[in-house]
């Protein structure tokens, strides 16, 4: 259990309810990867924050992970924001902390100045007015950059996300799948995987994964990633994110996940999940989950329910057919 108090915070960070014990109960023997997003962590220790273990002792949070059986820290990269929160210095120093914990890293890399998702995939102010091709090269040597600044001081990424949650594509709106057509997104997604090779050739390069949010909805992960085979682009593991009130039930997502392990024959992560566990209003910013509607059948939201909501996607990762689940990572 990890638990956050603070001064000043503002309502800066709107997720507080989904905090409270990040992957316990896990399934250490069989998940290579047991992961916790972690790219908050330097601006809550700019407002004060202060973490503690389950008896009260303040510590360092990637120690209580670590502590908890966490082994991988996700880290969300932006181009150029405001503060550097998430920039590419503060994702340096993150790395190394990680590496001191003994974590392996997950890095996330946005292609934009702020959040990459399903509704905003905006292209960074210093690459506004790129064609399509200038596009594909800033791409390709900012990730090239980027993974060869993290294997020079000794960090290397263990997984590469090329974009964030790209069901509609990614740099909108030359590379949005809905409006540009798939082709543009393929050209994109493939310059930022070539930049992960060429800053780490084989055998040294990082797993490659192209990431949607589908976690439940087997029609719309299989067309996307039909879209990826028909177009012969080279990734290794594809993740997605499920959060049941957006993506469906468990029953859903076990059957998504068990047909992308058998059709696409790659390895298969949930890299972002989260669960309340309270519904209680505990800052200024609106809830995701604040209704008992929104919640699975069983799973309560207190903290036993959100610890059982947690070993239920373990579980479903780690019985996937041929063992090809790699992990999750909590959100």
């Amino acid at each position: 259990v990890l638990l956050a108090t603070a001064a000043g915070l503002g309502g800066q960070i709107s997720h507080a309810r989904f905090r409270k014990a990040p992957a316990v109960a896990t399934e250490p023997a069989r998940l290579a990867f047991r992961g916790v997003a972690a790219s908050f962590i330097p601006q809550l220790e700019a407002a004060n924050v202060v973490f503690r273990d389950a008896s009260g002792v303040a510590r360092d949070p990637l120690a209580i992970f670590a502590s908890r059986g966490i082994n991988l820290i996700r880290l969300r990269v932006w181009h150029t924001p405001s503060g550097d929160w998430c920039g590419t210095q503060q994702t340096l120093a993150m790395a190394r902390r990680a590496k001191a914990a003994g974590m392996s890293i997950m890095l996330c890399i946005h292609y934009s100045d702020s959040w990459a998702d399903p509704g905003q995939q905006t292209i960074p102010a210093a690459w506004q007015g790129e064609t399509l091709l200038q596009l594909r090269t800033s791409v390709q040597v900012y990730t090239r950059d980027l993974i060869a600044s993290l294997d020079a001081q000794g960090t290397p990424p263990a997984i590469v996300q090329i974009g964030n949650e790209t069901t509609d594509g990614m740099l909108w709106p030359t590379g949005r799948i809905s409006t540009a057509g798939f082709n543009a997104f393929a050209t994109l997604f493939t310059a930022g995987a070539d930049g992960v090779r060429l800053a780490m050739p084989n055998p040294r390069t990082p797993i490659i994964m192209a990431h949607i949010d589908r976690g439940g909805d087997i029609a719309a992960t299989r067309w996307f990633f039909d879209q990826m085979v028909s177009r012969n682009v080279a990734y290794d593991a594809i993740g997605l994110s499920y959060y049941p009130w957006w993506h469906g039930s468990l029953a859903a997502m076990q059957t998504n996940i068990n047909d992308v392990a058998t059709r696409y024959g790659r390895r298969v992560m949930i890299v972002e999940t989260a669960y309340p566990f309270t519904l209680g209003w505990h800052d200024n910013q609106n809830n995701f989950v604040g209704l008992s509607s929104q919640l699975q059948p069983g799973f309560s939201a207190t903290p036993g329910g959100q610890a059982a909501f947690i070993a239920a996607v373990n579980n479903a990762v780690a019985a996937l057919p041929h063992g090809p689940g790699m992990g999750t990572s909590y959100w």
